[in-house]
């Protein structure tokens, strides 16, 4: 049976099959189970292939299309600005500073709430006119007093108007807070209603001297009262309350209240200038260019250098600048912390300024003496690039050794004694949540908050100046130079990175790396550093160019227990946001606006035109997960989850990916 079945042999199947009889069939015959047995393979095999099938589509839409971003939102204007911000604020709503624009817009259903205009033109117009006059009354005296002087040249009010135009949108600030929005400038802080966008309060600022500083849902805003009193304010930015009090330190008049930006001199008419090539730029352009421009290169720079060595014989001999008078004045500042104001005031006791060259010295042998080839290009461009800057007189640097008189008060503590001490070089106070840290040349000294020095402490180089913010909620590139965390002090100077014991201050550990632009830290308290590839020599010959050495970004995870790197990246720029598994790094480029600045600068032919570059990196081993490319640069980017805002000069753009 397990052969035939119900039949003895297959002639008895075939007679069966003749008379047209239906055999019934035994199920454990041998050809039976085995197309039984085939027939669940085929079933099997094809639920799995239509399952990798799907796999793999599911795979390809996440990589391609799912997990990238993609725009959501986009507002477009008809002319360029070039200053902005955008907040979320509520379910689907965004409020954006675009130039001299406020609006508010429904980003689920594509609608404008409201938008205003908050330059005013016929102020505009006066500050035109009043430059304008005082322009052609300074040209008057200086025709009068030095006939052969050159002219000033006086810019058209199209050009003038335009200019302030610009600059007085990139002195608004723009906080929300819940439906409070918020923006300040030097003079003033006003809110308008989330309903109809009108100004509904005001405040002034202390003329000249003030300022406002966001911290969190607070602004502190310095004022001064009609009798002459000096007053800070802290506005609750989410409620709209107001808390006024005395600073509890007498201000000189020569104070610098650190409590906001100083105004700039944008829009102030200046005369023409003639500006040399700049080798730093030049040598910038030149690392990104394809092989064709590199040979090029020589032959270019050296048009330019005889350009501007003709402009120079032309214009005559530079006059050597004058020597700066030493000022032995005391120097306020006035710094917000936690919990009120520190006075920190600086007195140059000795000055000594000691001049180094930073330069390598000049080969014997000049690149242009052997055989020029395609793979001489870069040495010949570097001698060009490098006498351009010997000759622009940028070859040496100068270092501070003088010695400087510290003081430091805390405001409104009468109890606590001002602490003084002597440091070499210029100090700098940098304010934390526990201690006051100052910094002097290679030197380190910790106060308490009670005024106590608890410790000092040397570093292998002067604390750096770089990208880092004291404000967590405002450091776009990482906290630095001075970071209080988990009971360590981080440091960073210009080419290590010293991880100090708070209390005792004992160098847990140093970790040497130049370029460090600041830190951030994740939920379990790791580190990223955004660093780069150079090496020491960068901070011995830092005005020596060299366009072969390439110095990329360099993003580093490391443990803040005993400083061990955990993985090194080189996402292509630097890491921007830090927050649970999202971490991004970006990289944005934009050409200087040469017309605007009215100067004279050759072109080389080698500009690269503007552009912006996120990628999303994974936190585990600092791989790229996507990369986000727009071949234009932004004025502003800000992260929030799946969500990336973004402001460029014609459009206001909100992109989101979705996110496991």
């Amino acid at each position: 049976m397990e052969l035939f079945g119900y039949v003895c042999s297959p002639l008895c199947k075939q007679k069966a099959g003749f008379s047209g009889l239906e055999l019934p069939e035994f199920a454990g015959q041998r050809d039976v189970v085995q197309r039984r047995f085939w027939r669940k393979i085929n079933l099997v095999s094809g639920a799995v292939g239509s399952a990798v099938v799907a796999l793999l589509g599911v795979w390809i839409w996440w990589v391609w299309f799912g997990s990238t971003p993609k725009p959501v939102f986009s507002v477009r204007f008809a002319e360029p600005s070039y200053s902005g911000q955008s907040v979320f604020c509520g379910t689907d709503q965004i409020v954006f500073l675009h130039g001299g624009t406020l609006a508010r817009h429904d980003m689920k259903a594509k609608k404008e709430i409201w938008s205003h205009s908050l330059i005013d033109p016929a102020k505009i117009e006066r500050q035109v006119a009043e430059t304008i006059e005082s322009l052609r009354k300074a040209q008057q005296r200086l025709d009068s007093d030095f006939p052969d002087a050159d002219p000033i040249k006086i810019p058209s009010p199209e050009k003038l108007t335009k200019s302030l135009t610009r600059a007085a949108a990139e002195e608004l600030e723009l906080y929300v807070r819940g439906q409070n929005v918020w923006l300040s400038t030097y003079e003033k802080v006003v809110r308008y209603d989330w309903e109809t966008g009108k100004p509904v309060q005001e405040l002034a600022l202390r003329g000249g001297l003030g300022g406002a500083l966001a911290r969190g849902d607070e602004m502190w805003l310095l004022r001064e009262t009609e009798s002459g009193q000096d007053i800070v304010t802290r506005l609750n930015l989410a409620t709209g309350q107001m808390q006024t009090e005395g600073i509890g330190v007498e201000i000189p008049q020569n104070a610098n209240l650190a409590v906001g930006p100083t105004p700039s001199a944008a829009g102030a008419a200046s005369p023409v200038v003639t500006k040399a090539p700049d080798p730093d730029k030049l040598a910038a352009q030149a690392q990104r260019l394809p092989l064709p421009g590199r040979i090029a290169l020589p032959a270019t720079l050296s048009s330019g250098v005889n350009q501007q060595r003709l402009l120079n014989e032309l214009n005559g001999p530079t006059p050597a600048p004058p020597q700066s008078v030493p000022d032995y004045t005391e120097q306020f500042e006035l710094m917000p912390t936690r919990d009120g104001f520190v006075q920190f005031s600086v007195r140059l006791i000795e000055r000594k300024m000691i001049e180094r060259s930073a330069m390598k010295v000049t080969p014997g042998k000049s690149a242009l003496d052997g055989p020029v080839s395609v793979t001489a290009t870069a040495e010949i461009a570097n001698e060009i690039l490098n006498e351009m800057r010997r000759e622009g007189g940028g070859g040496n640097v100068m270092e501070d050794h003088s010695r400087y008189q510290i003081t430091v008060r805390i405001s409104g503590a009468r109890d606590v004694p001002d602490w003084k001490g002597e440091v070499i070089g210029l100090p700098g106070l940098y304010p934390l949540r526990t201690v006051n840290v100052i910094a002097a040349g290679k030197s380190l000294t910790v106060l308490d908050k009670a005024n106590k020095k608890k410790w000092e402490a040397s570093l292998s180089y002067g604390v750096s100046g770089g990208a880092g913010s004291m404000d967590e909620a405002d450091a776009p590139f990482g906290l630095g130079p001075v970071v209080e965390r988990d009971g360590s002090l981080y440091v960073i100077d210009e080419g290590v990175l010293t991880a100090f014991d708070l209390a005792t201050g004992n160098a847990r550990w140093r970790l040497p790396s130049v370029g460090i632009a600041g830190l951030f830290f994740d939920e379990e308290g790791k580190i990223y550093i955004n660093s780069t590839t150079a090496g020491p020599d960068r901070i011995k010959f830092s005005r020596q160019i060299d366009i072969s050495e390439r110095v990329n970004a360099v993003v580093l995870k490391i443990d803040p227990k005993n400083g061990k790197i955990l993985w090194t990246a080189e996402p292509g720029g630097q890491i921007s946001h830090v927050s649970g598994r999202f971490i991004f790094a970006i990289n944005w480029y934009q050409p200087e606006d040469n017309e605007e600045e009215n100067l004279y600068m050759p072109d080389t032919g080698f500009e690269t035109p503007p552009y912006l570059r996120i990628k999303r990196i994974n936190p585990r081993n600092g791989r790229v997960m996507w990369e986000h490319f727009q071949q234009r640069a932004p004025l502003d980017v800000q992260f929030e989850g799946n969500t990336i805002r973004l402001v460029f000069k014609k459009e206001v753009q909100v992109l989101r990916f979705l996110s496991l």
